[in-house]
């Protein structure tokens, strides 16, 4: 009865914290505030996200004939179809794949999880204590899925955060010469957040392994 209660608070904690590195991933996927201006002098960049881009009364110094650029747009929205290969620079493009990647990681590793806890629960309700080679199987994968996420979101969070404040990218950030002016914003925070919770749900996940090859729970 006590093994069973460890598992089943065990589970809890492992669902609770790959809900919320889900939610969080989703959450910066979505939202366009990964950098934002951080300066009241800068007025014509508001904020980028890994899909869209803010600005307000912008023009780009070698576009001819210029062009204000006021309000949120799609990346690759006509809008910006004449200064898009400024717009987009490749360390951009790569985090926006390899969040795709995390994200397609995520969810087969929740599948995977969905399926070990049936396994688990129509055991405990049988009250059947041999491991099925399916159970196994889903026992030593699904860790991996996470931990793998993890390590592409961790990437994600590396490359956007380096490359957004590097000397090269002057010339890529609008508004004022000193890229510093730009901070990087609760988007960015998120995906952070969804890269810690995802080693932790892994972790979780490892410990669950080792407690059944105990035979603990």
């Amino acid at each position: 009865m006590a093994s069973r209660l460890k598992g089943t608070i065990l589970l809890l904690i492992i669902v609770i914290l790959i809900a919320l590195a889900f939610l969080c991933h989703i959450i910066a996927l979505v939202t366009d505030y990964w950098i934002k201006s951080s300066s009241a002098e800068q007025e014509d960049f508001l904020n980028l996200g890994l899909w869209v881009a803010c600005f307000h009364n912008f023009r780009h110094p070698h576009e001819n004939p210029p062009t204000d650029y006021t309000g949120c747009y799609g990346l690759y929205s006509e809008k910006y179809v004449n200064i898009r290969d400024w717009l987009i620079p490749s360390w951009l493009i790569v985090c926006r794949i390899l969040s795709i990647i995390a994200l397609i990681l995520m969810i087969i590793g929740i599948i995977l999880f969905i399926l070990l806890l049936i396994c688990v629960v129509c055991k405990w309700l049988t009250c059947d204590a041999k491991s099925g080679l399916c159970e196994r199987i889903l026992l030593y994968t699904t860790p991996i899925m996470f931990f793998v996420a993890g390590v592409f979101l961790m990437m994600v969070v590396m490359v956007f955060a380096d490359n957004a404040f590097r000397l090269q990218c002057r010339n890529f950030w609008v508004g004022l010469d000193d890229p510093y002016s730009n901070h990087l914003s609760f988007s960015w925070g998120f995906e952070l957040a969804a890269c810690i919770l995802t080693f932790f749900s892994g972790g979780f996940l490892l410990w669950l392994v080792v407690l059944k090859g105990r035979d603990e729970i």
